[in-house]
């Protein structure tokens, strides 16, 4: 039975779906300073720089994946997409940050660094409509899957801080249509296997890591999001072990209350099985 096994390569490359929620509560208070749309912004061009810097050969990336960044909001807009080397070679533009860098002497030192931007936070008030993103992904997958039944098959990630709303609908009728379209996605498959979706949680509630009960989450946005998660494979588990990864049998690739680490953690492990370097 096929169960997810195949690693992205030059020959088999892998389909990364990135769905950033952007809503208006995305705009509150989050960590380091930031909010949460500035926060997840900033992991998702981490995430996408350091996966183009692991695949580097030479004077370019080997394209070994495909990534498409799907914002939502009133409405759904990709907001990046292309192979990894006509991403390194096109950034909206570049930021400065500051990077902790070991002296030599056991003490750190602050380096700058320039990190290419794909992502910009939001700065309006607008709705949740995660079900349009599910609608392109599904499209995007789907695609994908009928030119290429043998590559590995596709990821989904999707980083939102609750529940689906849009068209002033009830957020129960939102939450149901948005989950029955997340089944289906699930399960569609090639090859390889069944599409996977991962979801986190960027909000102030109790961090809950790979959970596999419905029960160990408090709110209903959690228990939502549990819901549109798949099962972590076998082929999965060796990794996640590896990677230190708090992972039971029939543990769901999620986290609750993600911080920074968790995040890129989740991403990395999405996109590679955790293969590569631990902390991207």
């Amino acid at each position: 039975m096929a169960n997810n096994e195949k690693q992205w390569s030059s020959a088999t490359p892998g389909l990364l779906i990135i769905l950033l929620d952007q809503s208006g509560s995305m705009m509150e208070p989050y960590e380091g300073g930031k909010n949460r749309t500035e926060f997840a912004s900033l992991v998702v061009n981490k995430v996408i720089d350091n996966i183009i810097q692991k695949n580097f050969d030479g004077d370019a990336p080997k394209n070994r994946c495909f990534i498409s960044v799907i914002g939502y909001g009133n409405g759904v807009k990709e907001l990046c997409s292309g192979w990894l080397k006509d991403l390194d070679e096109a950034p909206i533009r570049y930021e400065v940050l500051k990077k902790k860098t070991p002296d030599g002497t056991g003490g750190l030192v602050d380096v700058e660094v320039k990190q290419p931007v794909w992502v910009e936070p939001i700065t309006r008030n607008e709705a949740t409509n995660m079900l349009g993103a599910f609608e392109m992904a599904k499209d995007l997958a789907n695609q994908w899957i009928n030119d290429n039944p043998e590559f590995p098959a596709p990821v989904i990630i999707n980083i939102s801080d609750g529940v689906p709303y849009y068209d002033s609908r009830d957020p129960r009728t939102c939450m149901r249509e948005t989950t029955a379209l997340a089944q289906e996605i699930m399960n569609m498959s090639n090859a390889d296997g069944n599409v996977l979706i991962f979801n986190a949680q960027i909000d102030s509630v109790p961090t809950v890591k790979y959970p596999t009960s419905k029960s160990e989450l408090t709110d209903e946005a959690g228990q939502f999001l549990f819901d549109i998660t798949s099962v972590m494979p076998d082929s999965y588990k060796s990794a996640a072990s590896k990677n230190e990864l708090p992972v039971k049998d029939g543990s769901k690739l999620c986290v609750f209350g993600a911080d920074g680490v968790d995040l890129i953690q989740l991403i990395d492990f999405g996109s590679s099985k955790g293969q590569g370097d631990k902390g991207l």
